[in-house]
């Protein structure tokens, strides 16, 4: 069946095959088919855009011994996060939806590192390491197939760097770059005015709700999309800002009841850590 819903983005890669924002996940999502990627960068303490959504790794390492677990990214260098190893046992997704899923808080933060690391690691002892966002871009121009790639902030101070990568990418048009804070939002726009968005390139916001505060802001920014929380939007939010020239992704929720909804809406795209089970049940939907 050809897929002709929303488009679908990978939540930080498909994180049931590998850890999160780590090579494998993404090159999972390509081979899937997926039309996006959703991965999350930092500032490094020598100015590297890493590839990573927690600012230290005691999550992504849990279990696993490592000195560098507590610390934090941003007083870490590039050759010190090169050397962390994030394990793939006990750190997976599970690939069918999890239970109660009407509970955001378990549908999509499922990460909880249960059981007995070192029996897992017997049985999948395999590591995976953090990329510097360059050598994502790398890896992104050697995919045969085009893939749209959300680029979300999750620190200040990163616009200088990403603009420095991005006006030598042959990648710029296939990212949006966004962030979810208010204050990363203005540098980013700040510094594209100053400096000059390579062309092509895409800028987001992800503001969450369309209140009459939120209006106003948007206002005045260069926009090519807006996320938006899931089942805290409709149809006529979607039509104001399609009349403005800025499409809608809704945020994660992964549930079939909020699927149902989100298809009727008209929204671009949305984020998902279920892009395999959101697929299965819209083959089965559209029949």
């Amino acid at each position: 069946m050809n897929y002709t819903g929303p488009m679908r983005f990978a939540h930080r890669g498909v994180a049931q095959k590998a850890p999160e924002n780590t090579e494998g996940a993404f090159q999972a999502a390509v081979d899937a088919g997926y039309e996006g990627i959703e991965l999350d960068i930092r500032l490094s303490k020598d100015g590297e855009a890493v590839v990573c959504h927690d600012s230290h790794f005691a999550r992504l390492t849990c279990g696993h011994p490592t000195r560098y677990s507590i610390r934090h990214l941003a007083d870490m260098t590039w050759e010190e996060l090169s050397q962390i190893e994030l394990p793939y046992a006990l750190h997976l997704l599970p690939e069918a939806l999890p239970p109660y899923t009407e509970n955001e808080s378990l549908a999509t933060v499922p990460w909880t590192v249960l059981g007995d690391y070192e029996k897992a690691y017997m049985t999948e002892p395999r590591m995976a390491k953090l990329m510097r966002f360059s050598d994502f871009d790398r890896w992104l121009a050697q995919q045969e197939r085009k893939i749209t790639v959300e680029v979300e902030f999750c620190a200040p101070g990163l616009m200088k760097r990403m603009l420095e990568i991005l006006d030598v990418s042959p990648n710029r048009r296939q990212y949006i770059l966004f962030s979810g804070h208010r204050d990363i939002i203005d540098d980013m726009q700040k510094t594209c005015r100053m400096l000059g968005k390579p062309e092509g390139l895409r800028l987001g916001a992800n503001i969450r709700y369309l209140t009459e505060e939120n209006k106003a802001y948007i206002q005045n920014l260069d926009l090519f999309e807006i996320g938006l929380n899931d089942r805290k939007y409709t149809r006529d939010d979607v039509n104001y800002l399609n009349d403005r020239g800025i499409q809608v992704f809704s945020n994660l929720g992964d549930y079939p009841r909020w699927w149902e909804e989100m298809c009727e809406t008209g929204a671009l795209g949305f984020k998902t850590n279920y892009a395999a089970a959101f697929t299965e049940w819209w083959e089965s939907r559209n029949k």
